[in-house]
């Protein structure tokens, strides 16, 4: 999905794949949380497996590769390379913080609802994409930072 991701970026833009990828990944967060309430076996098991591997597309199409991307086009060039170098930690920083904690989450609110939380944690994200994230497609790199010189 990631290769799919590169082939539509520059023609639906960033924030279009940020929704529809931050969107699929809602529901599948959803799915897999309610395959894990109402038992996850059997069918409910392979629901589970599916849902799982639809996720990992909605995040390669959209949240994975576009993040590289906005951050080398929206910072200044002024402090282009401190600033990717401090969103760069934040991301890792993240994931750690997800790796080190969701076995924590499982055994302290089962795995329905530690889903859910990370199907929240989506729905947050949507906001502030839809809120904060300017679309950059089409623009050159000085004109976005015009637009961050005007305010």
């Amino acid at each position: 999905m990631t290769i799919v991701s590169i082939r539509l970026i520059d023609r639906l833009g960033r924030r279009q794949l940020l929704f529809w990828s931050l969107g699929g990944m809602t529901a599948t967060l959803l799915v897999l949380a309610g395959a894990f309430h109402a038992g996850a076996s059997g069918q409910l098991a392979w629901i589970a497996m599916a849902s799982v591997a639809v996720y990992v597309g909605f995040f390669a199409i959209g949240l994975g590769p576009v993040f590289w991307l906005l951050i080398s086009e929206i910072y200044p060039l002024r402090v282009r390379g401190i600033a990717m170098g401090a969103a760069t930690m934040c991301n890792w920083g993240f994931n750690l913080l997800v790796a080190l904690t969701f076995l924590l989450l499982v055994q302290r609110l089962g795995a329905a609802y530690t889903f859910w939380v990370y199907a929240g944690a989506s729905v947050a994200s949507w906001i502030f994409c839809y809120r904060l994230v300017p679309e950059t497609k089409g623009r050159t790199l000085e004109d976005i930072n015009e637009r961050w010189d005007r305010g």
